[in-house]
């Protein structure tokens, strides 16, 4: 399995993981010099430029302009914002580490969200849902009658894994399952590894990345292969998956293993699209300012037939469709659907 990449590789990310080259274009005030660090960050190190629809000189030429007239950081913040959102990137974002951590997304797509948080635990309270906090809320669980469920809600570096598993074990008799993965978030492709190991009998492609190399917009590695090593007690009775379009990043590549398998059937909708990612294991955040950070897709994610997930998403096997007026009403289409379909699948 492919978890880790060479050592040069891994040393170059982190000697450049923050922003401490003067940029090469004429300085024109203290402004404008942030302005062209953080276009300068992404011409040299953004991987997606061949399939963004995007004149990245000519942005420079016109943001340029008009950082000549900006006098405060919260312009400047304004205008980097709108500078990179120009590149419709679900994983750009400026970052506030100090408490309250806050993050400001550069583009926000149209998306219609299928979950509710407040509506699933009150759904899930008949059953004792609980979310497990040895590491932080990664993951919760309940067991809907006879039906398990488990609801992830970080693809994290610290994700309890072996908690997971060891879970997971206690239910290897239960006739079907359901993983819901709408709330999920975060930037970790390593629970995307991780956690379909225990649901396959046989080595699975998993999926593959490609990262920028170079200073030019064409220098891209070659594809580097993911896979999946299975266990010999893997789970293999029906699963259901549960996503939406709020999934993005590890989420997507999670759902595009999890696909690959017949006893898996995604329902929900299609998710975000956004295959690019900031960090292998974790975000890579380049400071700015004043406790401010930038992230920088420098890496994306193909699905194991090598299909691009930046801009795709993955496809449901099952639609289910969801208003705001659902929530409001205190359902959840999707989550109800699912008990009503794995009942059904397993009454045999």
């Amino acid at each position: 399995m492919v978890r880790f990449f060479t050592t040069s590789i891994a040393v170059s990310l982190i000697i450049s993981s923050c922003i401490d080259d003067p940029p090469t274009h004429p300085r024109i005030n203290d402004y404008h010099s942030y302005l062209d660090m953080v276009w300068e960050l992404y011409d040299q190190r953004y991987v997606a430029f061949d399939v963004k629809n995007v004149d990245w000189d000519a942005l420079h030429d016109e943001y340029s302009q008009l950082a000549e007239n900006v006098d405060s950081f919260d312009e400047l913040q304004d205008l980097m914002i709108e500078m990179v959102g120009t590149l419709e990137d679900q994983n750009a974002w400026l970052y506030f580490p100090l408490y309250p951590r806050d993050t400001i997304p550069t583009y926000l797509a149209d998306i219609e969200v299928n979950y509710v948080d407040s509506v699933m635990r009150e759904l899930l309270e008949p059953w004792e849902f609980q979310w497990d906090s040895s590491m932080g809320v990664m993951w919760g669980h309940c067991v809907i009658d006879s039906i398990p469920y488990f609801a992830i809600r970080h693809f994290n570096y610290f994700f309890t894994f072996q908690s997971f598993r060891n879970e997971l074990v206690n239910h290897l008799d239960a006739p079907g399952m359901i993983i819901d993965i709408r709330m999920s978030d975060d930037v970790s492709l390593v629970p995307a590894e991780q956690i379909p190991s225990v649901f396959t009998e046989q080595t699975l492609t998993a999926f593959f990345t490609q990262h920028r190399t170079g200073p030019e917009h064409d220098d891209l590695s070659a594809l580097t292969l993911h896979d999946v090593t299975p266990r010999s007690w893997a789970y293999t009775k029906p699963i259901v998956l549960l996503v939406g379009e709020q999934n993005f990043g590890p989420a997507e590549a999670f759902t595009s293993v999890m696909g690959q398998m017949p006893h898996v059937t995604i329902i929900g909708d299609t998710t975000g699209g956004g295959g690019n990612t900031p960090g292998y294991f974790y975000q890579i955040y380049w400071p700015l300012w004043d406790h401010l950070s930038i992230t920088c897709p420098f890496a994306r994610v193909f699905t194991a037939d090598t299909v691009s997930i930046e801009g795709n998403g993955i496809l449901p096997d099952i639609y289910v469709q969801t208003t705001p007026a659902d929530f409001l009403a205190g359902n959840d289409p999707v989550l109800e659907y699912a008990i009503e379909w794995i009942a059904e699948e397993t009454a045999y």
